[in-house]
């Protein structure tokens, strides 16, 4: 593997008639083995859709995407997961997507379901779980995935109290891994004391990247300036 993955200038069409509109447009950003970057931004500035172009699930127009590793893609309400399937069909099916058998699998359920705080709906139908929950039991699933690159879309934003020390536990035993993690979140006060860089997106163009601190001090005062006026 080496030693770092690169983003290369990424667009992504989202139309077909002559007004074309951009997603993404001059990403531009080389990421390093066992970084923590934080993509920040107002919603719609395009986090979501350049973690699924970096995942692969949108194909850029124009530009590459390099990528050296396995990944693991944690967005919205679980990518992977069926509606119709029980959490426990779920996991088993998750589990295999990334490579894992059933054994070892069924060896993770106890620990996925408690983490989770979901044992109580084991047999449920996916699709008849809340938003939140449905994000808890498949960022819990998603912690025994081994896997190069992390890309986390929002998952800090489901469950209580309990569920969030869980979640910072969880990062902070991970910050000074080699793991690498792509992390899209409004919690500031999170990735500030997670992530090594960031990434401001507006409207789908890069502003910055670089050190988180000096990122996110700049992203605060263009806040700070648009509340004012």
């Amino acid at each position: 593997m080496l030693d770092k993955y690169l983003i290369k200038p990424v667009k992504k069409t989202e139309s077909k008639h002559s007004d074309i509109f951009y997603a993404l447009k001059g990403i531009n950003i080389a990421v390093r083995k066992g970084e923590k970057i934080a993509l920040v931004g107002d919603n719609g500035s395009g986090k979501s859709t350049l973690l699924k172009t970096i995942a692969g699930l949108y194909r850029p127009n124009q530009g590459k995407v390099i990528v050296n590793g396995k990944m693991v893609l944690l967005a919205g309400f679980g990518v992977g997961m069926m509606n119709d399937l029980t959490i426990e069909e779920n996991l088993y099916l998750y589990g295999a997507v990334y490579g894992m058998d059933r054994e070892t699998i069924r060896s993770k359920i106890d620990d996925i379901l408690d983490w989770a705080e979901l044992r109580e709906f084991f047999k449920a139908q996916y699709k008849t779980l809340s938003s939140g929950m449905r994000t808890r039991i498949a960022f819990s699933a998603t912690r025994h995935i081994e896997a190069d690159i992390y890309l986390l879309d929002e998952a800090l934003t489901a469950g209580d109290k309990s569920f969030r020390h869980k979640c910072d536990a969880y990062f902070e035993s991970n910050k000074h891994t080699d793991k690498t993690f792509i992390i899209a979140t409004h919690s500031l006060d999170f990735v500030k004391k997670f992530c090594d860089k960031a990434l401001w997106l507006s409207r789908g163009n890069q502003v910055a990247f670089g050190d988180i601190h000096q990122v996110l001090d700049d992203y605060e005062k263009q806040g700070s300036l648009l509340c004012a006026e």
